[in-house]
């Protein structure tokens, strides 16, 4: 089998089993938020929040160090080395996991009256800090599978895991009285936590097995333990800074929105609906996509390790075409879909409005994570982050700005500034690294064609926020996007005939 083979074999896999995930997710997402209610949902994400830090703080980069190290080594034919960088990662992450867990346990009480401001945040916090070991631990396992391209291993455990949260937060709810925040937030992570021990067991024992099977023959040379320090401590550093700036804003927002004169009850309900609701909604292609943007790194990492830059400009060129013409097409159904998506799933109308606003927004969402997936194969994962920091560092300014003044709708616009630097300062570095060519008919296209859709549908199909209507515009709407592709390429193709 070919290396393009692989490359489409694995992405299709992981999307299919990425998008089944994300469906089941964003489902079972509506249904707890009926369960526990929009200020629960709010008090939830503050508390997701603080978690995220930790988690980032307990994986400190190994991952990303993993995929690249060993598929440079195996590039290389070092096969060896590989094995040794593997055990070197496990003990780095067993150290930061180990580390992050203890702070978080016995930091419980700081954080949870001092920082998010709610004593009923604190016993979530403690159950949370039991997953950062195992959650640190199958980032190496995980990082080791994308680069050795067998990433069925990774879907199965990411399958398996699923359930095991879902199976475990339903029977938690049910113990639950109605009314009972508290208690619902608890049942919620205790179901995450403990499905990421059974996760890190299966991901150990397919890593196992894997390595025993593919026996890696080859040397290299030694200071593994230096190559994974040296790889993820860079990246740790910078993904420390844009976390802690990232969980800061989180936590301004509500703070922000009570500034403006909004209840603190009506501020994370606001802020559920923002980051609990609509961003998964906006975000469900992207279970596609990053499915095989993940898969570029090793890609690139190995191409850039034998030299080959210019085959790296022509898999660049086509990855953020295709990505384009995906999120164009991805921005229309959800900007068609919004207000029916937003009452059906959550039965809340502010939701398909913020839905619908930043759904023009989705194409740039959409290639920075393919921008970056190139930068960091290419080894340039520390301007990433410091991009990502300057990203999160002016999020957090707009925020105290904007928030006050606009409300709500306030965030939307820090998210449109935010991403638009991003995705401009990545690109940049990406085109000084690689040479490759965008080609301006191929995004003028499908950017047209969206148009004469959403105009169209609008004008024959107002929305209702029900099923029907939902169908009709995705019917519609679909097929004069697709027809109107059509002739915007074969009129391309037959401009070039004639010349």
């Amino acid at each position: 089998m070919t290396d393009k083979k692989q490359f489409f074999k694995s992405g299709a896999m992981l999307a299919t089993v990425a998008l089944a995930m994300r469906g089941v997710s964003l489902l079972f997402n509506s249904y707890i938020t009926g369960k526990v209610g929009a200020e629960g949902m709010g008090l939830l994400g503050l508390t997701m929040s603080v978690y995220a830090f930790a988690v980032t703080f307990a994986t400190s980069g190994v991952s990303l160090a993993v995929t690249r190290l060993v598929a440079a080594a195996l590039g290389r034919g070092e096969g060896e080395r590989a094995k040794r960088i593997l055990r070197a990662a496990a003990l780095y992450a067993l150290f930061f996991g180990g580390v992050g867990s203890l702070v978080l346990y016995f930091g419980s009480d700081v954080l949870a009256i001092r920082v998010l401001g709610d004593v009923r945040t604190r016993s979530s916090l403690r159950l949370l800090s039991l997953s950062l070991v195992p959650i640190a631990l199958s980032a190496v396992y995980s990082g080791y599978f994308v680069a050795v391209r067998r990433v069925g291993h990774n879907a199965v455990t990411q399958v398996f895991e699923q359930a095991v949260r879902i199976f475990l937060t339903l029977f938690g709810l049910s113990l639950c009285k109605e009314g009972e925040v508290e208690a619902a937030c608890l049942a919620l992570v205790g179901g995450s936590s403990i499905a990421e021990f059974f996760s890190f067991f299966l991901l150990y024992a397919q890593a196992w097995l894997d390595r025993r099977r593919h026996v890696l023959k080859g040397g290299g040379t030694g200071r593994e333990g230096r190559a994974v320090v040296g790889f993820a401590l860079p990246c740790a550093a910078s993904a420390y800074a844009r976390s802690g700036l990232v969980t800061l804003e989180h936590l301004l927002i509500p703070i922000c929105l009570s500034w403006g004169g909004v209840a603190r009850a009506d501020a994370l309900a606001s802020y559920a609906a923002l980051h609990s609701m609509a961003l998964p909604i906006l975000l469900f292609p992207t279970a596609v996509l990053s499915s095989f943007s993940g898969l570029l790194v090793p890609e690139c990492a190995e191409l850039d390790g034998r030299g080959e830059r210019g085959r790296l400009g022509g898999i660049a060129s086509r990855a953020i075409g295709m990505t384009f013409l995906f999120a164009v097409g991805a921005a229309l159904f959800l900007f068609l879909g919004a207000d029916s998506l937003g009452v059906l799933l959550y039965k809340n109308k502010s939701v398909g409005r913020y839905v619908r606003a930043l759904a023009p927004l989705v194409p740039v969402m959409y290639l920075d994570s393919v921008v970056d997936a190139h930068l960091k194969g290419l080894g340039y994962q520390v301007y990433s982050m410091g991009v990502n920091i300057a990203d999160a560092a002016l999020s957090v300014f707009a925020v105290l700005i904007l928030l006050p003044l606009f409300g709500a709708d306030g965030y939307v616009a820090v998210i449109y500034i935010t991403e638009l630097m991003n995705f401009v300062l990545s690109l940049a570095k990406l085109k000084r690294a690689l040479r490759f060519s965008l080609a301006p008919r191929a995004f003028v296209s499908p950017v047209l064609a969206a148009l004469l859709s959403v105009s169209i549908c609008v004008f024959l199909l107002p929305s209702h926020g029900d099923v029907f209507t939902l169908a009709c515009r995705f019917a519609v709407g679909g097929g004069i996007f697709f027809l109107a592709l059509l002739f915007l390429f074969e009129e391309r193709r037959g401009e070039k005939r004639t010349l």
